[in-house]
């Protein structure tokens, strides 16, 4: 059977004005030729260390640079998309919605991103792995992939299309480090970062960069349903 990865990560939390979900999602064909071309790349730009927004500086940023053409390249042939969720946290009510437990209001915005982003595009015949970045206080994840393909069954009429939900290390993982610069620059300009003193130059023009790879004015705006290799979702609560 053909299967699908989601590679899955979040920018910022519920401090902030605006939360980023987001991920990467590749068959596992294409998997292996991503790992293949990241090798690559990281020797060519002897970035050994672990890929992050947080790390953009201006001496690292050609290599970033370098990064983003790099998964432009590669999602305009299809073989690897982009998805993220951006949300208002004034909007959520905790206390109404998620028995006033952050943590179970961050997994069930984890799920809208996962169901809609992720599952609604699994192929018949094909299944899907959901790869987390490991947080403190997990949940089950048998429990998430259960509520993860009754959503599938009941919104989309698909039979159990997630095949299993794991944590695995950002710091391992080529797939969400990639994801983490990607959404890291949404995060940054949905929260008007640039706008303050202390923000880094390097930063606004990598996140311009991306706007423009993406064929976007800015990051600051939700993606048409159409564009699907580089996805801004903006949930609307009301």
């Amino acid at each position: 059977m053909a299967v699908l990865h989601a590679f899955c990560d979040e920018s910022r939390d519920f401090t902030c004005e605006y939360m980023v979900y987001g991920g990467t999602r590749l068959s596992d064909v294409d998997l292996v030729l991503f790992l293949d071309r990241m090798r690559e790349w990281r020797e060519e730009n002897n970035m050994t260390a672990e890929l992050k927004w947080k790390k953009v500086s201006a001496c690292k940023l050609p290599q970033y640079k370098s990064l983003v053409d790099l998964f432009f390249e590669l999602a305009s042939s299809h073989k690897i998309y982009f998805k993220s969720l951006v949300v208002n946290t004034s909007e959520i009510d905790f206390n109404t919605y998620h028995e006033g437990d952050r943590e179970l209001g961050f997994y069930k915005l984890y799920y809208q991103l996962l169901l809609h982003k992720f599952v609604k595009f699994v192929q018949p015949g094909t299944g899907l792995i959901v790869h987390l970045d490991q947080r403190p206080r997990a949940p089950s994840y048998e429990e998430f992939k259960t509520i993860l393909n009754r959503g599938a069954l009941a919104r989309f009429g698909m039979y159990n299309p997630v095949r299993n939900v794991e944590a695995i290390r950002s710091h391992d993982s080529d797939c969400i480090q990639i994801a983490d610069v990607l959404m890291g620059a949404i995060g940054w300009e949905w929260n008007s970062l640039g706008a303050r003193p202390d923000a880094r130059p390097a930063k606004k023009e990598l996140a311009a960069y991306i706007a423009r790879k993406a064929g976007l004015l800015s990051l600051r705006q939700a993606t048409p349903y159409r564009m699907r290799i580089f996805d801004i979702w903006k949930m609307k609560f009301y």
